[in-house]
This record gives structure tokens, sequence and C-alpha cells, in this order.
């Protein structure tokens, strides 16, 4: 009897474990940009949570923002325009963060278009940039003027071959009902939410003169 009981015991524990590890978080991430400013994030967060004016590493960037609950699983990166809050950032594995839409860290692909409610373009894997969404193509995730997404899939190979990968690689973009994207299904490792902005003529001739520079030259 106490062996069964025993048995049971760990059953049940190890039930409860593996539901902790698949649930999704319960942070509305949306709730951040409510904040409006910097005075509103240490007002809503406290003091001790964020910190401000400060380097923020992002892909090929070094931004200047600030961190929210940072080395913690609610870390988040925020970023402002003009004193305001522009958008916020989260990356890695796993998060405590989830967006109104139903995103977070580790969601797979083929969940991501459920919530889209239909297919989208990504970028091809294996460079810097490989895995960023292109574009949702007019889904729910494209949001509207006051909100829309950004986000990333795990950039490198799973579930398939080298070759099936190579076929998905490269500066390109892609369909996602693409057979061997379907069947890597990679999950998502970084998601912003921001507030769309019309950028003024010099910001306009300044990211024109970033995209030119970063272009491969045709030969």
């Amino acid at each position: 009897m106490k062996k069964i009981i025993l048995l049971m015991s760990l059953a049940i524990l190890a039930s409860c474990g593996s539901n902790s590890e698949v649930s999704a978080p319960t942070e509305n991430l949306n709730e951040v940009l409510t904040c409006i400013d910097a005075k509103g994030l240490v007002s809503k967060y406290g003091a001790k949570s964020v910190i401000l004016d400060t380097s923020i590493v992002s892909g090929d960037d070094t931004l200047k923002g600030a961190i929210l609950f940072p080395g913690t699983a609610k870390q988040a990166n925020v970023f402002f325009h003009d004193g305001k809050i522009s958008d916020v950032s989260i990356q890695g594995e796993s998060s405590a963060w989830k967006t109104a839409s139903g995103l977070y860290l580790g969601l797979p692909l083929q969940d991501v278009e459920k919530l889209n409610t239909k297919n989208f373009t990504i970028s091809g894997f294996g460079w810097a940039h490989g895995g960023s969404v292109v574009s949702w193509e007019g889904g729910k995730l494209a949001g509207d003027s006051t909100l829309t997404h950004l986000a990333s899939f795990r950039n490198k190979r799973q579930n398939i071959s080298v070759e099936e990968f190579n076929k998905v690689s490269g500066e390109a973009e892609f369909d996602v009902r693409h057979p061997s994207i379907q069947q890597m299904n990679p999950v998502l490792e970084q998601i912003t939410i921001l507030k769309p902005y019309i950028p003024s003529k010099e910001e306009g001739k300044g990211i024109a003169k970033k995209i030119q520079s970063s272009q491969i030259p045709v030969r």
C-alpha cells in the first residue's frame, strides 16, 4: 500500500511539473505601453524594478531605452520616441509576459498562424535577421494604427535535415506554408509590440540612408 501511495504521489508531482512547463504566461505585456512614459513606468512598477536611460543591444543595433525587471523572468526592454514609450520587447526561450493577442516566447509557428487567422511571410533562416516576420499579410497580428506586432522565430535548424533547412534559408522571404517551415514549426524567440508613428522628414531621410547602406550591391 505504501508503495502504491508513493507511486501515485510521484505521478501527481510529475504531472504538476509538466503542466507548469507548458502553461502560458499571464503577465500582460500591453500594460507596459499604457504607462505612457518613464515616469509612468516607475509609478506602476517601482523605481527598483526599472533601469532608465541605458544601452540595450538589439540585433545589429545598440539603442537607448529602459530595462524592466532586469535579470528576472519579467525582464522586458522598453524604448521611447520623443519621451513617450514607443515599444516594448521580450526575447529568449521564455518569459513571464504574454501579449493581449496571445503571443508569448516559445509559442510554435503553427499556433501563431491560428492567432493571425491566416498565413504570413518570414525571412529565410541562417543569417542575422533569419526567422523574422516580414508581413502578417493582413492577419489579426498586423494590428491597426494604434498597435502592431514584430516577431522572430528561433533562427536555427530543428526537426528537418540540413538539405531541407537550406531550402528555407538565406536573405529571401518565405510563406510559412512552405513544407520545410511547417515541419520545423519553430518557436517564437522575440516579440515586440509597438505604437506605429509617422517619422518626420528628417527621420525619414535617416531611415532611407540606413536602409541604403545595408543593402547588398547588385553585381
